[in-house]
C-alpha cells in the first residue's frame, strides 16, 4: 500500500482536463470495459475552477502528467457539458491513456461551432472528427467523446446491450456524492500498470492486487485537497485489503514513536490477531486449522504493527497491549548493547515479520529489538533503533509535530491501515522518471507538509479518507529531531564541527579520531571522505578560498604541519608544509584587506612564522620570535583604517603590531593573562585577567583594569558585543545573570547564524545540551541529548537551524531545531 495516495493525488489532476441537471447513472454503460480510471463531475466549470486555484496542483503544472491531460483537455475544448459528466483513461499502450468523455447531449452541447450544433441536433449516430485528433458520436442522447475510435465503434457494435457489468462498480458509483468537486473511480485490476506509468521506479507496486474498486469524492479548496470514499473488495479474490477483513479498528499509536524525520511510516492494526490469521489463511486458500505461523504467540500480543521508513534504514514497531506477555515472548534475546538507558537485544526473527503480514505490509527481517513504554521496535540495524529512540526521549515525533497537527486533525483516531508521508521528504520524486524528476526537482510544495491516507474496516467494505492540508506559514515544529547518528570507526578526539558546503551554501561536519583521521558528514548524516593526517588538529578548523572563485578549502594545523584540502579532502599543492620543531598554536589566518589575499601564521612556543597564500615565507614580516611562549593564535583586528596584530606572551607582555610586525602600540604593563585571548570591542582591545577582571587597552597604550560580571574561574566567551560567562549554576550574558542546573559544563561557545546569535553550553554530567538565544533565553525543547560542545548553524541554505555534538565516545549526532 507505499505510495497509494500518490496515485489518488495524481488523479485529482486528470480531473482538470475534462459539467448541473440531475444526475444519471444511465451514462456508466458506455464507459470502456477495460477503463482505468473514472471521474464524475456534476458541475464542469467548477471543477476547472477549483483546479486553477488550488496551490498544490497549480505547484506541479510543470510536470509531464500536468502538461499531458492539459493537452487532453483542449481535445474536448469545444465541449460544453452540462450535468454529469464521466472522464474515463483507458489504457492504449505502455504509458499511455486513451482519454473518452461521456455526458448527456443538450442543445448548447458545443461551443461556438454553428455545424457542431447542427449536427448535434440531428442526433445522427455516426462518428465524426473533433477538432483533428478526437472522434464524437451521440448516441440515445448521449455524446460520447473520444481520443480512440475504436472505442466509439464498440459502442454501436453493442447496440442495445449493457457494456458495463460490473456489481462492485455500480456499488462504488452510487457510494459517490453528486455534491463533491468530482469522484474518482479506480480499478483496481489495471491498478497495477496504472501505478507502474506514473511512478516507473518504485520497486514496489502499491495497487497491484489491492482492490476490486476504489471511489474517492474529492474536496478541493484554494489550499488543501481531501478525499473521502471506499474501497471494495471482491470475496474470494486474492487482493491484499482482504487481509483486513472482519477486523476492528484499534486507535493508531505508532504517530507517537515515529521521528519526525521519517519519510513515511505505515500500519496496519487489529483488535483479535485469531481474525487476522484467519483472514491470512483466506488469502492464501489454506485450511485455517493447519495453518501456523512463526512467533504467533509475540504478534498475538500487538495490537498495531508497522513500518517507520527513515533515511537510512527501516524500523518494524510492534505496540504491545500487554508488555508483559509480549516481554515473554522476547525473553531469550541476548543483550548486545545500550543506548541512553534503553538495552538493545539480538534477536532470531527470520522472516516471521513478512510471513504474518505480508502481503499489506512490506516488512524486513530484523535482527535487533529495543522496546520502550508500550512500543517494540526490531530492525537489521543499530543506527536505525537509536534513531528512533532518541527522537522519542527528545519528543521529536510525529504526535509532537505542529506541522502534523493539522493533518492529524482530520484522520480518524482508529483506522485499519494508516500510511503517513512526509512531502518534505522528497521521496516521492524518487518514484518518478528520470525526466520526471528532472521537473519535480525544483518543485518544492512549500507549506505542504505531510499526506495522510486511512482505511477503516467496516462490514463489507473499506472507508477511505486521505487529506493533503497546507500549513500556515507561521505554522512550524517547536521541537528537536534528530536527523544523523554517525558511527566513527574510532573514538572521537576532536569537538565535531561544521563547516560550510560551497556548492550548496548548507553545512557539513568534520570531525577527527583517535587514530587521527578527518571526516566530512554531510548534514544528512553521510560519510563523503575520511582523511589520515599525522596528528591531531590545534583548534578549530578554518576556511578559505585560496583562489578567490568561492570554492573554498580547509586550513589547520597538526603539531607538525599546515594542511589546505579542498572540498574533496585531496591536498592543495604546495600544501602541507611540514617542520621539524612542534606548532603549539592554531592556525592564524589573517586577510588584511577582505581579498583573500591571505597571510597564515604558524606558533612554534615563542617563534612566529608567516606564510603567504603560496606558502612562502613573508620576509617582510618582522617579529620572528617574543620573550616568552605565545599564549593564544595571533590576532588580526582593524579598529579605522589602521591594522593591528596582537601577540600575548606568557610572561604578561602583550605585543600589538602592525602588519610588519613593528610595534604599534607599546603596552608597557604586564597583564596576568587569562582563558580569554584578546579581542576587539568598539575602539580598544580587551581581555580578562586569571581573576576575572576585564583589562581594556586604547589605541594610545593605556591600560585599564576593572571589576568584571566574572570571576576568577569563569568560562568566557566573547563574539561581537555579546559577552557570556559560565561559572558554577550561573550564566551571564552580557551582564544579567541566570541560575542553572548544577553540572559540570564546557565553555560556552557563540554562533552567529545569520542575523540571529545562539550560546551553547553543554552539562557533561548529564550528557545535556543547552542553547540560548542572545539574551540568555533557552530555546524551547531544551537540554537534548548530547556529550560534547554544540556548534549551531543553518544546515541548509539560509535555513533548517541545526547543531552538531558528540553523542556516544566515536559517535556524531546531527540535530535540526524547528
Amino acid at each position: 500500500m507505499k505510495s497509494f495516495f500518490y496515485i489518488l493525488f495524481s488523479l485529482i489532476i486528470l480531473a482538470s482536463c475534462d459539467t448541473k441537471p440531475k444526475a444519471s447513472s444511465s451514462l456508466t454503460k458506455y464507459i470502456p470495459r477495460k477503463a482505468a480510471v473514472v471521474i464524475k463531475t456534476n458541475d464542469f466549470k467548477d471543477l476547472k475552477s477549483a483546479l486553477v486555484n488550488n496551490d498544490l496542483i497549480q505547484e506541479l503544472a510543470p510536470t509531464a502528467l500536468y502538461k499531458t491531460l492539459v493537452k487532453g483537455q483542449t481535445l474536448f475544448k469545444d465541449i460544453q457539458p452540462d450535468g454529469e459528466t464521466l472522464l474515463c483513461y483507458t489504457k492504449l499502450g505502455r504509458n499511455d491513456y486513451d482519454i473518452s468523455m461521456i455526458t448527456k447531449a443538450h442543445a448548447s452541447l458545443f461551443k461556438g461551432d454553428s455545424l457542431l450544433m447542427k449536427e448535434a441536433a440531428l442526433k445522427d449516430p455516426t462518428i465524426k472528427t473533433l477538432g483533428g485528433t478526437a472522434h464524437y458520436l451521440i448516441y440515445k442522447d448521449v455524446l460520447i467523446a473520444s481520443t480512440s475510435k475504436i472505442l466509439l465503434e464498440n459502442v454501436l457494435r453493442e447496440d442495445n446491450t449493457d457494456i458495463y457489468e460490473d456489481d462492485l462498480f455500480e456499488k462504488a458509483y452510487t457510494s459517490s456524492s453528486n455534491s463533491a468537486t468530482a469522484s474518482i473511480f479506480i480499478r483496481g485490476s489495471e491498478g497495477a500498470s496504472l501505478y507502474k506509468s506514473l511512478f516507473p521506479n518504485a520497486t514496489a507496486n502499491a495497487l497491484k492486487n489491492s482492490f476490486s474498486w476504489t471511489a474517492a469524492d474529492v474536496d478541493l479548496d484554494n489550499n488543501d485537497i481531501r478525499l473521502s470514499g471506499v474501497a471494495l473488495v471482491q470475496d474470494s479474490t486474492s487482493q491484499r485489503l482482504s487481509l483486513l477483513k472482519d477486523t476492528q479498528p484499534v486507535v493508531n499509536r505508532i504517530a507517537s514513536i515515529t521521528p519526525t524525520a521519517a519519510i513515511a511510516v505505515e500500519a496496519i492494526t487489529y483488535d483479535d490477531w485469531q481474525q487476522f490469521k484467519s483472514s491470512k489463511a483466506d488469502f492464501l486458500k489454506l485450511d485455517l486449522s493447519k495453518y501456523t505461523l512463526a512467533r504467533e504467540d509475540l504478534f498475538a500480543s500487538f495490537s498495531e504493527v508497522g513500518m517507520i521508513h527513515l533515511p537510512k534504514g527501516k524500523v518494524i514497531v510492534g505496540v504491545s497491549t500487554d508488555i508483559t506477555v509480549t516481554g515473554n515472548e522476547l525473553a531469550s534475546a541476548s543483550e548486545k548493547a545500550e543506548f541512553r538507558k534503553v538495552s538493545i537485544y539480538e534477536i532470531n526473527m527470520g522472516s516471521a515479520f513478512a510471513k504474518a503480514y505480508s502481503p499489506i505490509l512490506n516488512l524486513s527481517s530484523p535482527t535487533l529489538y529495543a522496546s520502550i513504554d508500550d512500543f517494540y521496535l526490531f530492525a537489521e540495524n543499530q543506527e536505525s533503533l537509536e534513531t528512533v529512540i532518541a527522537n522519542y526521549q527528545n519528543k521529536a515525533t510525529l504526535s509532537n509535530s505542529a506541522t502534523f497537527q493539522n493533518t492529524e486533525s482530520t484522520l480518524s483516531r482508529a483506522s485499519s491501515y494508516l500510511y503517513i508521508s512526509s512531502l518534505g521528504s522528497n521521496a516521492f520524486k524518487e518514484l518518478a522518471s528520470e525526466d520526471g524528476q528532472k521537473v519535480l526537482k525544483d518543485i518544492t510544495l512549500d507549506g505542504y507538509d505531510y499526506s495522510a491516507l486511512q482505511l477503516i474496516q467496516e462490514k463489507d467494505y473499506l472507508l477511505l479518507n486521505m487529506a493533503i492540508l497546507k500549513n500556515d506559514e507561521a505554522t512550524t515544529d517547536a521541537n528537536i529531531a534528530q536527523i544523523a547518528n554517525v558511527k566513527l570507526s574510532a573514538d572521537i578526539t576532536m569537538t565535531p564541527q561544521l563547516v560550510t558546503n560551497h556548492r550548496t551554501n548548507g553545512k557539513d561536519v568534520v570531525v577527527q579520531d583517535i587514530n587521527n583521521t578527518l571526516y566530512l558528514i554531510s548534514n544528512a548524516g553521510k560519510v563523503l571522505w575520511q582523511k589520515d593526517l599525522d596528528g591531531q588538529i590545534l583548534g578549530n578548523v578554518q576556511q578559505i578560498d585560496l583562489y578567490r572563485n568561492g570554492r573554498l578549502q580547509l586550513a589547520f594545523t597538526t603539531p607538525s604541519s599546515f594542511y589546505v584540502l579542498d572540498r574533496n579532502g585531496k591536498e592543495v599543492s604546495p600544501y602541507p608544509l611540514s617542520f621539524k620543531d612542534n606548532i603549539t598554536q592554531p592556525l592564524s589566518i589573517f586577510d588584511y584587506d577582505n581579498n583573500s589575499n591571505y597571510r597564515f601564521v604558524i606558533v612554534q612556543n615563542d617563534k612566529v612564522l608567516m606564510y603567504d597564500k603560496n606558502a612562502k615565507a613573508v620576509s617582510g614580516f618582522t617579529f620572528t620570535e617574543a620573550g616568552s611562549a605565545i599564549l593564544y593564535p595571533p590576532a588580526h583586528m582593524r579598529i579605522g583604517n589602521k591594522d593591528y596584530i596582537t601577540i600575548a606572551e606568557n610572561s604578561g607582555k602583550l605585543h600589538i603590531l602592525n602588519r610588519t610586525g613593528k610595534t604599534r602600540i607599546d603596552v608597557k604593563e604586564k597583564i596576568n593573562f587569562g582563558d580569554t585571548p584578546i579581542y576587539k570591542y568598539g575602539n580598544n582591545f580587551e581581555t580578562f585577567t586569571v581573576n576575572g577582571e576585564k583589562v581594556s587597552i586604547n589605541t594610545s597604550g593605556k591600560l585599564t583594569q576593572s571589576i568584571s560580571d566574572f570571576q576568577s574561574d569563569s568560562k568566557i566567551a566573547i563574539e561581537d558585543k555579546l559577552k557570556v560567562g559560565l561559572r558554577e549554576n550561573n550564566l551571564v550574558v552580557n551582564g544579567k545573570k541566570r541560575e542553572i542546573a548544577f553540572g559540570t559544563y564546557t565553555s560556552p561557545s557563540i554562533s552567529s547564524t545569520g542575523k540571529s546569535q545562539y550560546i551553547a553550553i553543554t552539562n557533561t554530567e548529564s550528557s545535556e545540551v543547552y542553547i540560548y538565544d542572545n539574551k540568555g533565553v533557552l530555546l524551547p525543547n531544551f537540554p537534548i541529548y548530547g556529550t560534547s560542545k554544540a556548534d549551531v548553524g543553518f544546515l541548509r541554505s539560509n535555513k533548517s537551524l541545526g547543531f552538531v555534538t558528540q553523542g556516544g565516545s566515536n559517535s556524531v549526532l546531527i540535530y535540526k531545531i524547528n
